[in-house]
């Protein structure tokens, strides 16, 4: 992509000169089941799943390249235990036209249900599909006699169920290609966790005081900053904020190789603060985030600094 009409702006006085900051939002998101990858064949023989996430994620990794070079920050996330009931089975409402599916929740395996719609294209209508169930997946066959297969996760997300479990922030991390890591399979301690795959937007704010100029650029045109420290300073700002306790091995020089580049930002850039705003469009149990220190929400705002020679964690 030319890049040589914003670049230039970076070298305009008055924008060099101006007071800026960052905006951090999210641009696109991918998340998946570690499980998916630690155990591909669990469905089937012929369907593998590691390989279809493996795919999906090169693809997401091409496009994101053809319009801009991105960094990954990724989020590792654990999870009350769901699973499906396959001790009973689903009943139809030939009234309302739901399905009642029956599942497990947490370790004490406590029995709720859920109510579905499934939609028949080739009766035109909803109907009663057959439904075949394991712990983990469950899958319909239409009318046509055409298999759809998912994961309860991605059933529970794609049905827009709310059962009150949020994504507790174990690990943040960040990465360039997102089908090599961690799709491998090496961490099988992570089964039972979700990963999220987050690309984001950033936005510099410029006020000049010495012109009626206000800019308002996304770094990733005029490459101020590169995408290498983008994405490191954006990993580092997540860390801080969730504040994961598995994270806390490494907090000392996380924090340092941070305040450096917030000091080099401020010094170079007159980038002064960074302001986050997380959250999806969508919102179900599957966009609500936690950590050890954050309370579940939808929506993380927040901005980090330097104060005082210090790093400023500032939650809203």
């Amino acid at each position: 992509m030319n890049r040589g009409m914003f670049s230039s702006i970076s070298d305009n006085e008055a924008y060099a000169e101006a007071d800026k900051k960052w905006t951090v939002e999210l641009q696109r998101f991918h998340k998946y089941w570690y499980d998916l990858v630690v155990n591909p064949n669990e469905v089937a023989e012929y369907f593998d799943t590691r390989k279809l996430i493996v795919d999906y994620l090169k693809g997401v990794k091409e496009a994101v390249e053809k319009s801009l070079e991105k960094r990954f920050v990724y989020f590792i996330c654990s999870r009350t235990k769901v699973r499906f009931n396959t001790k009973k089975k689903p009943f139809f409402n030939p009234f309302t036209k739901k399905v009642k599916i029956h599942i497990l929740v947490g370790k004490k395996e406590k029995k709720k249900s859920i109510w579905c719609k499934f939609f028949d294209r080739g009766l035109d209508k909803f109907s009663n599909p057959k439904i075949d169930l394991t712990d983990k997946y469950i899958t319909i066959t239409d009318s046509k006699g055409d298999l759809t297969t998912a994961s309860i996760h991605d059933f529970l997300d794609g049905s827009n169920i709310n059962l009150g479990i949020s994504s507790n922030v174990e690990y943040v991390g960040y990465t360039d290609p997102p089908h090599t890591w961690p799709t491998n399979g090496s961490h099988t301690g992570l089964s039972d966790t979700l990963i999220y795959f987050n690309v984001f937007n950033v936005v510099t704010e410029a006020t000049s005081k010495n012109s009626m100029f206000n800019f308002v650029i996304p770094n990733s045109m005029t490459d101020e900053i590169g995408s290498e420290l983008e994405g490191k300073i954006i990993e580092k700002c997540f860390i801080f904020y969730f504040d994961a306790i598995n994270q806390s091995r490494n907090k000392k020089k996380e924090l340092s190789e941070l305040k450096n580049s917030l000091i080099k930002m401020a010094q170079e850039n007159k980038i002064g603060s960074v302001t986050f705003y997380y959250e999806f469009e969508d919102v179900n149990d599957y966009a609500i985030f936690s950590s050890s220190l954050v309370e579940p929400s939808y929506c993380h705002r927040f901005s980090v600094c330097l104060e005082n020679d210090n790093v400023e964690v500032k939650r809203y």
